[in-house]
């Protein structure tokens, strides 16, 4: 027990310290880090397999909690850039990770898969530890998908479209935008009552436990995913407060974090050329889906590459007004494609497994 409390402390200590200094991922990357030198130094670092289970159900009750039937109501106009969004990625999934297991000996055919699947810092490497991928390399590369969709797509979005930009900025600062915020409603504190928290994490706990139970991969934040939106959208009361999303965060950190050791860390020195690969066909497809969807669809080039950045959904909330684009779309889009690639790809993976 002891050993479980002095990992938690640390993991969770060189996560605060990362997420203050607002680093990409803080909590989850210096969980990670933390726990990795505790192991590695000492020999010290323990988490309970349990823990997995616990950040899955938790993440998964989050993104379920994240779509409203007002989102749905939007989901008409947004089908046809989400289908194109989502065909393209399966291909890049693919496409990467054959080429990872035909280039790339250091990596196994499940790792090299997982390694390229365009989400989920926080679910993917423990869902690889549920399909027997090397957990320390799959971190280790997701981590480096997200960091780039965060600090490095925005800035090429910017320059590429900022003529377009420009515009969007000058109109958001005109007296016409207060107008919405003053009529928008009241928000319904009732639905986000201590009763309501208990109530969805009980529900995502029961369904999250029989899809762990069902031995489908995934199955825990699948089942957890789908039950706690099904009571949204039922009910429209589901609600996960954000500080449980972080404590799973530090959770995951530390259970992936133990799996580090220094066998893992010298391998590391393998997974250079397979980040730069990755990098390569993150940033190829920001550009065809920027020349592909505003030929297509609605979205303008900008949007359409906010879209096809392969970040977080409350990461591009943010990035996107910073960038000038306000448009509630984008925003929907990459939370759909968050709950998809969290909740299908892991299966994609393991058909393909099963036929190669």
């Amino acid at each position: 027990m002891q050993q479980i409390l002095l990992t938690l402390a640390v993991g969770a200590a060189a996560g605060y310290l990362l997420f203050r200094l607002k680093f990409p991922g803080g909590l989850i990357v210096g969980a990670i880090i933390g726990t990795a030198a505790l192991g590695i130094c000492f020999d010290a670092a323990y988490i309970p397999g349990v823990t997995r289970t616990v950040a899955q159900i938790t993440a998964g009750a989050f993104i379920g909690c994240s779509v409203s039937k007002e989102d749905l109501g939007r989901l008409p106009k947004i089908l046809r850039p989400l289908l194109i969004l989502i065909g393209g990625y399966v291909v890049l999934n693919l496409a990467v990770g054959f080429f990872f297991l035909g280039a790339i000996p250091q990596l196994d055919a499940c790792t090299g898969f997982l390694c390229a699947v365009p989400g989920g810092m926080s679910d993917i490497p423990v869902i690889a530890a549920d399909m027997g991928a090397d957990v320390p390399q799959v971190a280790v590369l997701q981590f480096v998908r997200m960091a780039m969709g965060v600090g490095a797509f925005p800035a090429i979005i910017a320059a590429v479209n900022r003529s377009s930009l420009a515009a969007p900025v000058l109109v958001a600062e005109t007296p016409v935008s207060p107008a919405p915020a003053a009529a928008a409603p009241a928000p319904d504190r009732a639905a986000k009552g201590p009763w309501v928290v208990v109530l969805t994490i009980a529900v995502g706990s029961v369904f999250g436990f029989l899809g762990k139970a069902s031995g489908i991969p995934a199955g825990t934040i699948l089942f957890s995913t789908l039950s706690v939106l099904a009571l949204k959208l039922a009910t429209g009361r589901a609600f996960v407060p954000r500080w449980l999303k972080r404590v799973a965060q530090v959770l995951t950190g530390c259970y992936v974090g133990c799996y580090f050791g220094m066998e893992e860390l010298l391998q590391l020195r393998y997974l250079v050329f397979p980040a730069a690969v990755l990098l390569a066909c993150y940033i190829a497809n920001c550009f065809f889906m920027g020349w592909l969807l505003p030929r297509v669809t609605h979205l303008t080039r900008a949007e359409a590459m906010l879209i096809a950045t392969p970040a977080g959904a409350s990461d591009m909330a943010l990035i996107s007004s910073d960038i000038g684009v306000d448009n509630p779309d984008v925003i929907f889009i990459q939370i759909l494609r968050m709950i998809i690639v969290i909740t299908t790809f892991p299966h994609i993976v393991n058909l393909v497994l099963h036929l190669i």
